[in-house]
């Protein structure tokens, strides 16, 4: 490089221009001809913002002699001979300037030549002993008389010593101007043209934020001054990120309203309509042809404003839209969805840009928003989608259409917010009693009615559905439904006996009925290997936003099915799949409901913490207001926890909550009574118990749901009469009704009820029935009945002297009640841990301990079936298959000397897992 290159790039640097080099020596000589008697023009030409105002102004300062400048304006346009002014006000000009520029500009006609010949005389005068550099900014907005004149003397600057520098932004439309034309005429006039910068290396301390402004502003030096700006005033972003701010919106704005005064609306109805608009959708919405679309394109790819004819950063597009009042943008995303229905655009592509503009008032929109609601339904946004349907119902008109949205809204909106779609009911109900809505959409109104206790209004749609629709599988699975959660309802309603009795159902039925028979077989049958399949077979094809009639709700009574039909593993596993699903898709009834149905199942199993915690996330997610009826389930469930964990306070607290009346005429009230009366009973009001759960056998017999499945009120009835020994018969009656209905195959239910039978039974009889129970509770994984079951086992072998057996049993089954956090238990089992009846545990001498001769996987598999394990459960805490455990059983039995699970000794507690 030269040295007066080396030297032009220092100056540059030097007045704070980046890669402005090559520009700076091309003024430097011109300036040097200039001031040999040459005159010279320069013209700055570059995108809007790429730098010209600057290099204009810090050349004029630098040059060493006289600076003169003036800014053009847009706003000044038809201000006569107003750049004119500014360039002859610092020169101190004869009076006669003055005048001569204040005829020229009251001319009606304009400037005459010989005006404006006058005017050039006059500066070159000026010029004539001191050379002159001017500068004229934006010379594109100057006003025509002020053209006139700087046309004239750029013709007569030969011999003078000026240096006349003009900055424009370039655009296709400058190109053909007069003022261009006769530059290129003259070959003292030199084109100087600014890029965008090259590289931003030497602007940012991180590299990578470097190459992310260059990717953000295209070099454009006003976009790279304002991020340099946002990252010094702004927050750090946490991944130390290149910060996007309020500096860098302002700039790009700012390049717009800078531009060419047709770039600005193309600008905005791009960023409105989106990436895909076309150049002829584009100017339809800015209101311009074809060809200067095309041409403001051009110069915003050219500035670095957008890239290949999309906006770089959303910010960017954001900033433009955030320019527009609030009216301009509805009335610009208004066109736009007219643009798009005009061009045949599908539904879900129109109705986004009606919602931005806020407008439903055309008939054409209705099957537009309701179309894309479908779609919206299917995508599992249901906001999206009710946001949708309520543009609908406000934008039609017909009176059956209406309504028809209206009872949508209440299907979709009971599926986020139950309590929301029962207050839509009320402008719903008129227009089913005015005979507006379908049977299909009347039947659909049924659930949420009874869910929000309006049981009046289920009656009366029930009732209209009935008298015009003969069969169909809607009718059906409602009728169905009906007979499982509200029989009152359904006995009211139609007197035959058929309601509640079932049939299997098409492979083409739809889930809900699919379900709803699963459940009602379980219900009306009882436990059954079919109802148990079909179950499975609707949950496999659930989704938790099935934008069906019942959303999640035929995955919850699938659920209740499995429950209900005591498959307890197979109905966990379902749970937590459906939940993560839920969870990942934030749709939050649908957790509560499942939350609610995992809470059952490990209240069940005798999980009492994890019961207790599920309920109460099922009530955090949807709470009580919105559970209706159904607000029995978790509500039970966290009393029925409480009472067994001895946190009776709390069990009372909840007690205390309000419930509908309407809830216990339905199946979710059991769950309520029959965990109330199990708190009266452990708080000692026996006759309060008594009376919950003969309520509940009077309910469930009458509505022809008898199955101790759903609640075994026989069990607990006894359980009741037993402590408060007034009626012993009685309680050996309802056991041995019980038993007798259950058959000979083991449940949970005839776990509990040979756990009673034993306190009926001579004391020599107790063991047995007790070690019975102990295995049937083992088998179906109810630690907190095997804790009990075990707790009656030690105190039957104390009964009988068999003091040592006692104490290992009781220990055992102190382990198991701490387990499942059973406290009130454990304190019960306490005193045995040591002692038992007052007295020390037998001494025996100490020989070899026979643990020590288990390997380690032994003393694990030993030490989980110790404390109540199942080998199913044991398997799958230590990973490895049933019958490896029964093979480390038998063994661990030869070498202990024991024949059975219960004989096990309690010091194998020590070696417990981890996991356990």
């Amino acid at each position: 490089m030269t040295g007066t290159s080396d030297n032009s790039m220092t100056k540059a640097r030097l007045a704070g221009l980046i890669e402005r080099d090559d520009q700076w020596a091309t003024l430097e000589t011109l300036l040097t001809d200039s001031l040999s008697g040459s005159g010279r023009v320069a013209l700055l030409t570059g995108p809007v913002a790429s730098g010209k105002t600057e290099l204009l102004h810090a050349f004029g300062e630098a040059s060493g002699v006289g600076f003169v400048k003036a800014t053009c304006s847009a706003f000044e346009r038809d201000l006569p001979f107003g750049v004119a002014s500014q360039i002859f006000h610092p020169l101190d000009a004869p009076d006669e300037v003055g005048e001569l520029l204040d005829a020229a500009a009251r001319s009606a006609d304009g400037p005459t030549a010989r005006q404006l010949h006058a005017l050039c005389l006059a500066l070159l005068d000026l010029t004539a002993e001191t050379p002159l550099v001017i500068g004229i900014d934006d010379v594109q907005h100057a006003d025509s008389s002020s053209l006139h004149w700087l046309l004239y003397l750029i013709r007569r600057l030969g011999q003078a010593k000026v240096l006349l520098m003009l900055s424009e932004t370039a655009s296709p439309r400058a190109a053909h101007t007069a003022l261009h034309t006769e530059l290129l005429r003259h070959p003292h006039c030199r084109d100087v043209q600014l890029a965008p910068l090259g590289s931003l290396g030497e602007l940012f301390e991180a590299s990578v934020h470097a190459v992310d402004a260059m990717a953000l502003s295209g070099g454009n030096p006003l976009l790279v001054r304002s991020l340099l700006d946002d990252q010094r005033l702004c927050k750090p972003r946490d991944d130390g990120g290149l910060v996007i701010g309020p500096s860098y919106r302002r700039a790009l704005v700012s390049c717009l309203h800078r531009s060419d005064h047709h770039v600005l609306p193309v600008a905005r109805a791009l960023a409105v309509t989106g990436e895909q608009a076309t150049r002829e959708s584009l100017g339809r919405l800015a209101r311009a042809d074809t060809e200067t679309v095309a041409s403001a394109l051009d110069v915003m790819n050219e500035a670095g404003l957008l890239c290949d004819g999309w906006f770089r950063d959303p910010a960017a597009r954001g900033a433009v839209l955030d320019d527009l009042s609030t009216q301009d943008r509805k009335e610009m995303y208004l066109g736009a969805a007219l643009l798009l229905h005009d061009e045949g655009a599908p539904a879900t592509e129109v109705a986004p840009y009606l919602v931005m503009a806020d407008h439903s008032e055309n008939p054409w929109m209705v099957p537009v928003f309701e179309e894309a609601a479908e779609h919206a339904l299917r995508d599992e946004q249901i906001d999206t989608a009710l946001r949708y349907l309520e543009l609908a119902h406000r934008a039609c008109v017909e009176v059956h259409g209406r309504a028809a949205i209206a009872a949508k809204l209440v299907r979709v909106e009971w599926r986020v917010n139950p309590s929301a779609a029962g207050r839509r009911l009320g402008t719903v109900v008129p227009a089913m009693r005015a005979g507006q809505l379908s049977d299909r959409d009347v039947t659909s109104l049924v659930q949420p009615m009874l869910w929000n206790c309006q049981v009046d209004e289920s009656t009366e749609a029930m009732d209209r559905v009935r008298r015009t629709t003969t069969s169909s599988n809607g009718l059906r699975a409602m009728e169905l439904w009906l007979a499982c959660s509200h029989p009152t309802l359904a006995r009211r309603a139609t007197s035959t006996p058929e309601t509640v009795k079932t049939r299997t159902v098409s492979l083409t039925s739809g889930p809900m009925l699919k379900a709803v028979t699963a459940l009602a077989n379980v219900l009306t049958y009882g436990n059954n290997d079919a109802s148990a399949t079909d179950a499975e077979h609707v949950l496999q094809a659930a989704r938790p936003s099935d934008s069906g009639w019942w959303g999640p709700e035929s995955a919850m009574l699938a659920l209740q099915a499995l429950v209900y039909a005591d498959r307890l593993d197979v109905a966990a596993q379902w749970c937590d799949k459906l939940l993560d699903e839920a969870r990942a898709k934030n749709l939050a009834v649908a957790r509560a409901f499942f939350s609610c149905v995992r809470a059952e199942v490990s209240l069940r199993r005798g999980d009492l913490t994890t019961a207790f915690e599920h309920a109460q996330n099922a009530l955090d997610l949807m709470p009580a207001g919105g559970w209706g009826v159904a607000l029995g389930m978790p509500l039970g469930i966290l009393i029925n926890a409480a009472t067994k964990m001895g946190r009776h306070e709390d069990a009372a607290s909840f007690l205390e909550q309000p419930v509908p009346e309407a809830m216990f005429q339905s199946r979710y009230g059991l769950h309520y009574l029959y965990a109330r009366g199990h708190h009266y009973l452990a708080t000692s009001r026996h006759y309060a118990a008594l009376a919950d759960f003969l309520s509940c056998g009077e309910l469930m017999t009458s509505w022809g749901v008898d199955q101790p499945g759903v609640v075994p009120w026989r069990t607990s009835a006894a359980e009741a009469w037993l402590l408060h020994g007034a009626n012993r018969d009685e309680a050996k009656r309802l056991i041995n009704e019980q038993l007798a209905r259950l058959g000979p195959d083991a449940s949970r239910t005839r776990g509990v009820a040979l756990r009673l039978l034993a306190a009926t039974n001579q004391p020599h009889n107790r063991p047995q029935l007790l070690q019975d129970a102990v295995v049937i509770l083992e088998e179906y994984g109810d630690q907190y009945e095997l804790a009990r079951a075990l707790a009656d086992l030690s105190k039957a072998h104390q009964a009988l002297r068999e003091h040592r057996r006692a104490w290992t049993v009781a220990r055992r089954a102190w382990h198991v009640a701490n387990v499942c956090d059973a406290a009130e238990l454990c304190e019960e089992l306490l005193p045995s841990r040591g002692k038992v009846d007052g007295e020390d545990a037998p001494a025996e001498e100490k020989p070899a301990d026979p643990i020590a001769t288990l390997t380690d996987a032994e003393r694990r598999v030993a030490a989980l079936a110790a404390v109540g394990y199942t080998n199913r459960e044991i398997a799958s805490k230590l990973y490895i298959t049933p019958s490896t455990i029964e093979q480390h059983l038998t063994r661990v039995y030869r070498k202990l000397n024991v024949k059975y699970r219960k004989d096990l000794p309690a010091d194998l507690h020590s070696y417990l897992p981890s996991t356990a």
